[in-house]
């Protein structure tokens, strides 16, 4: 079904979608079938998915997109789950629209993941970021199938790996390895409804290691100490005159053997974040000059061995970008915000949504309904309020975009000269 004709807005198509029997069947499909879809959080919530051991979760998601019924579901070498809805326009059959919710949680092996009921409180850590991601990403699929979508070009729904911490966004990279082409990227990330993160906070992490000879706290005092080093770091770490919209955090601080040893070795863990790669590029300069200042430092004050090296390692980067307010995209996310009765709000986050952002390519994050606290912590918690709305702003806003595709072609995002297209599965 098309509602679009050339010249049309974000607005209008939305506006015009809203009141089709589509959306109402869908917004019904949605709201009836809410109690399900808080059983299959529950069941995504109480499967393990640690940094690098998201497995066995990408598998349960695999086999509930089979069971939605999309046409093809396949997973990469990375570990990301696909799930392929076709397109009927064959001009557009392999640039999709791309859904994204990522699978893998903050917390180590062996974390207690069972979900406990308090009033209407969900609690278990993970379950708001980013179970109810995932939930959210197989009932929109559900949806669509079940209510006979039919999109100009494909969409496909994806489970990504490594969004969190060490993961450094390496399933994000690979998706956009598999579709340098594709016509936007939405992370379905934590709950919401009103908040469209469209600019990306770029990060880079860095760990700073002391060496030194140890010794004796008495026999060989006067000895360079790699924990003193690194405490003179981390005071000038903390004096670093930071631009605006820039953050700097030593995060784990670590050294030594024995109370009553000189160590040999400190190391620390730092996090920084800004808005622009200019200013992720100032901080890690001045990180590494903090790092040498604080190593001279301790050997100008040492009376004895005078050994101590310094070394800061990049851990990994988080790339900055945009996707401007005036994007169809964000346009078409803001009208469905406020069709649902609610206030878009514009913001900044770290999201899987970086990687496609950074190259250029239509990208948002978008929370996928109810509230929550504790995020990152043990004491997490989601209550599944307001979900079915939630969803039905995302379905709107896919609707809405694809429409404007078909009707403007030029709103796609050509694809980018210096990457190739990667061979897809054919549908089944």
């Amino acid at each position: 079904m098309s509602v679009t004709l050339a010249g049309d807005t974000p607005e209008t198509v939305v506006e015009a979608l809203s009141g089709t029997p589509l959306m109402r069947r869908l917004t019904a499909y949605l709201t009836t079938t809410a109690d399900a879809i808080t059983r299959e959080h529950l069941a995504v919530t109480e499967i393990p998915a640690p940094p690098f051991h998201e497995a066995a979760r990408a598998a349960f998601v695999a086999d509930r997109l089979r069971d939605s019924g999309l046409s093809s579901v396949w997973q990469d070498a990375e570990g990301n789950v696909y799930g392929w809805l076709p397109g009927t326009e064959k001009t557009l059959a392999r640039a999709p629209i791309v859904l994204a919710a990522h699978l893998d949680t903050v917390f180590p092996p062996g974390t207690d993941v069972n979900v406990r009921v308090q009033g209407t409180r969900l609690c278990a850590p993970g379950i708001a970021d980013n179970a109810c991601g995932v939930a959210g990403l197989l009932a929109l699929a559900r949806a669509f199938v079940t209510q006979s979508v039919q999109f100009s070009g494909p969409v496909c729904f994806v489970g990504t790996v490594g969004e969190e911490g060490s993961g450094n966004l390496r399933g994000a990279r690979a998706v956009v390895e598999q579709f340098p082409h594709m016509r936007s990227f939405i992370a379905l990330d934590g709950p919401g409804l009103e908040h469209i993160t469209c600019r990306a906070i770029g990060s880079r992490r860095f760990c700073v290691t002391f060496h030194g000879p140890g010794g004796h706290s008495w026999a060989d005092f006067g000895t360079v100490n790699p924990v003193h080093a690194l405490g003179e770091f981390i005071s000038r770490v903390r004096r670093l005159p930071l631009r605006r919209g820039a953050t700097c955090t030593v995060a784990i601080a670590s050294g030594g053997s024995a109370i009553n040893a000189i160590p040999a070795m400190a190391q620390g863990e730092v996090d920084c974040r800004a808005h622009r790669m200019a200013d992720l590029d100032a901080l890690e300069h001045a990180l590494q000059l903090a790092a040498v200042e604080a190593q001279q430092a301790e050997i100008q004050h040492a009376t004895r061995q005078r050994r101590l090296s310094v070394a800061v390692q990049r851990l990994g980067e988080r790339p900055a970008g945009e996707t401007p307010s005036t994007s169809p995209l964000v346009q078409c996310a803001i009208a469905a915000t406020r069709a649902c009765g609610r206030r878009p709000v514009l913001e900044s986050g770290s999201t899987d949504a970086n990687v496609p952002m950074a190259l250029g390519i239509p990208a948002i994050a978008i929370g996928v309904g109810g509230e929550y606290g504790g995020c990152h912590t043990l004491e997490e918690w989601y209550d599944p309020v307001g979900r079915p709305q939630a969803l039905v702003r995302a379905a709107l806003l896919v609707l809405a975009l694809d429409q404007l595709v078909a009707a403007s072609p030029e709103v796609a995002r050509p694809l980018a000269a210096s990457h190739a297209v990667s061979s897809l599965p054919e549908p089944e």
